[in-house]
């Protein structure tokens, strides 16, 4: 079956949790896992996996020791997962962004190099947007990047008030084009 076509179809019946009617294209797969150092990667977090377009590129991107935590609360997707990704250095976590702090906390994990996000912020309520941006901010270790994609840049104020600086890269080679936001927690 047709990658493109089945998340289409995953979209469709839930845009809310998927954010998107496209998969994100190579360009913005390789620009997220491109803001990431392999030297200083050893623990990367996933927020928003779907059925593994970025996961895949940063696991081509991290070392061989790195872990790859990855978060999704769509069941069709985080199966998908499963099923479709097989590597030692990942652990899919069927679980809300907002209990990382509890799931990190069991596996005594005290902080995280980088995360990649596709949450898509601008569909949830504020107050839970804001709840997963703090629980990122709190789990990076100091000059560690929260990495994000938007398709407008209505969002930035969010992570600039808390991270105090963001950097923008505009990525046209997608549908719709995105906007990759990076941000370093000093």
């Amino acid at each position: 079956m047709n990658s493109h076509v089945d998340f289409l179809r995953e979209s469709f019946r839930n845009l809310r949790l998927t954010g998107s009617v496209a998969r994100s294209s190579r360009f913005l797969c390789k620009a997220m896992a491109d803001s990431i150092n392999p030297a200083e990667a050893r623990v990367v977090v996933e927020l928003g996996a779907g059925d593994g377009a970025i996961t895949r590129f940063l696991l081509k991107r991290i070392g061989p020791e790195a872990h790859l935590y990855v978060f999704e609360i769509n069941p069709v997707f985080v199966e998908k997962l499963k099923h479709t990704i097989q590597d030692p250095r990942i652990c899919i976590l069927p679980e809300s962004a907002e209990n990382m702090g509890a799931l990190f906390s069991e596996r005594e994990i005290e902080s995280v190099d980088y995360i990649v996000s596709a949450i898509p912020f601008a569909l949830l309520p504020e107050a839970l947007a804001d709840t997963i941006v703090n629980e990122c901010y709190q789990w990076l270790r100091p000059g560690g990047k929260f990495i994000q994609y938007h398709y407008s840049p209505h969002l930035f104020g969010l992570y600039k008030q808390k991270f105090g600086n963001i950097h923008v890269q505009f990525i046209p080679w997608n549908i719709p084009p995105a906007f990759v936001v990076s941000c370093v927690k000093s």
